[in-house]
């Protein structure tokens, strides 16, 4: 059998490798078809063998004259591990990737990895946007190419034989310890290609519907939906799990779980919000529903009156009356910071608090995560955009004007 990559030698790429039969194929197969490669190799150290295929990695590197990046990173917390490991893993990879100068990252998974990813995500009840594994992808800011998913597991190990390439598979992967494990023995590795062909069509047609939702949700609907239309939408479950894709195209989640949160979505009658998978919020409030990303808080200190642009906020010289705070020396150093709730503000009309003026006016739980709010160097919160100063700090010529950005 002829094996090829079908890969341009216009680009240059990286490979991640781990030693096994897969990578290592892949490897051979670039430096046969004399493509521009760098090699990265990790090492977490948790297995006898993992030295053992480090040094198949790096021989095979030396003797071809491949660049061989290596990494040993160290868990220092006690939870999940292979999603911890998952993440260091292309934190390296991106770090080599930008300093090569690479135009793509190689992966390993063949056409079982495909199979297998399908299998368990309809044993589980769960998927993305794509059943199966996607031969062009996305990481880290790096764009991922799969050139073996036309290969079987077993042809890449046939492949190092007849070609006396090394390898070394994790000898973790021949036990049934893990769901991916023991879908692949006890079901992949027994079926015959009939059995194959029809899974793959399978993929073919489900991912065919997928796209096909994909698009009239693009053409539809915006970031923000309204929760009528929400209501409205045949497709509820789809539709929540497309606005979070938006956001994170690697979330998965379980029937059963995105079924939960549209309840909450289409029963609540006041406003809230469901925390999701890496930060995320689903937001229902003021009659729309939306994907909220983590907002990280921010804070800036100073000296003296200064006058500078931020991602959120503007001090200037210039601007309205509700805009401006007047400034004495024992208010230095000033920070404007990010606002929390429990902020309060003493006005000439008594105390406001900013719990309370998000309510009365109505603002959405995307702006209240950035809101600005000097305080002066007691800790006293001395202004609120859109609220103003507080009574003591009020003059009709103010020094500082405190300008929110949309």
């Amino acid at each position: 059998m002829t094996y090829s990559l079908d890969l341009s030698k216009e680009y240059r790429y990286l490979l991640g490798v781990s030693g096994g039969s897969d990578s290592m194929m892949l490897l051979s197969l670039c430096v046969k078809e004399r493509l521009d490669i760098v090699v990265c190799f990790v090492n977490y150290k948790l297995r006898e063998s993992a030295d053992l295929e480090e040094e198949i990695v790096e021989n095979y590197c030396k003797e071809h004259g491949v660049k061989l990046y290596k990494d040993y990173p160290v868990q220092n917390d006690k939870g999940n591990f292979q999603m911890w490991a998952r993440n260091v893993r292309y934190e390296f990879y991106k770090k080599v990737y930008d300093q090569e100068n690479c135009d793509y990252i190689l992966t390993g998974h063949q056409m079982d990895d495909h199979l297998e990813n399908y299998l368990m995500s309809l044993e589980r009840g769960s998927h993305g946007w794509y059943y199966g594994i996607t031969y062009k992808g996305y990481h880290h800011g790096m764009k991922i190419l799969r050139p073996l998913l036309k290969y079987r597991k077993k042809q890449t190990g046939e492949y190092c034989i007849e070609n006396n390439v090394p390898y070394h598979d994790d000898e973790s992967n021949f036990t049934d310890h893990y769901t991916r494990n023991r879908i692949r023995h006890s079901l992949i590795e027994p079926a015959d290609d009939m059995q194959i062909e029809q899974w793959l069509k399978e993929i073919e047609i489900l991912n065919a519907c997928q796209q096909e939702m994909l698009e009239r949700f693009e053409k539809q609907y915006g970031e923000t939906v309204s929760l009528e239309d929400f209501r409205n939408e045949e497709n509820k479950e789809e539709l929540l799990r497309w606005l979070i894709w938006k956001k994170d195209a690697t979330a998965s989640y379980s029937s059963e779980y995105i079924e939960d949160i549209v309840n909450t979505m289409v029963n609540s009658k006041r406003n809230g919000f469901v925390p999701v998978y890496n930060g995320l919020e689903v937001v229902h409030e003021y009659g729309v529903l939306y994907v909220l990303e983590p907002a990280e808080p921010y804070s800036y200190t100073f000296d003296e009156i200064s006058y500078f642009s931020t991602e959120h906020f503007r001090l200037s010289n210039t601007g309205k009356t509700i805009e401006g705070v007047t400034l004495s020396p024992e208010d230095f150093p000033v920070t404007v910071r990010t606002g929390v709730s429990s902020d309060t503000i003493e006005l000439r009309y008594g105390s406001k608090k900013l719990s309370r003026f998000f309510i009365d006016r109505k603002i959405p739980r995307k702006d209240r995560k950035v809101w600005p709010v000097m305080v002066n160097s007691a800790g006293e919160v001395i202004f609120i955009a859109d609220i103003g100063c507080d009574k003591s700090h009020y003059t009709i010529k103010p020094d500082v004007y405190v300008l929110k950005l949309k």
